[in-house]
């Protein structure tokens, strides 16, 4: 790893590209985002996508329902790309979002 100007370790080597948005069977994938994996059980929310000289993956965290864990999958294995969350820390911060817009709503009436 190579070290920046203030003397700080940089997270990733300069030849890897990592992003937080990727394009998978045609849908535009973002920072929590659930995927379904071929052989994998349970749904994942994505976290960045990796890019290397020699590979590409995705990293995402979840899985089984109450068992999240943090895991690392080739592009080509993610085989569905939901359109309605449903893992517990999304459905948590949908209706969060919506208390906030509703609590603005209201206010401003």
């Amino acid at each position: 790893m190579k070290k920046s100007s203030k003397g700080k370790t940089k997270a990733y080597p300069d030849t890897w590209t990592v992003k937080n948005e990727i394009q998978v069977n045609g849908r535009t994938v973002t920072f929590g985002t659930e995927l379904s994996i071929t052989g994998e059980a349970g749904r994942f929310r994505f976290i960045k996508h990796v890019k290397t000289p020699t590979a590409e993956w995705i990293d995402v965290v979840g899985g089984r329902k109450g068992y999240s864990v943090f895991r690392s999958f080739y592009v080509s294995r993610v085989k569905t790309v939901h359109w309605k969350n449903k893992t517990v820390e999304n459905v948590v911060k949908e209706r969060k979002e919506q208390k906030k817009l509703e609590n603005a709503n209201s206010s401003e009436d």
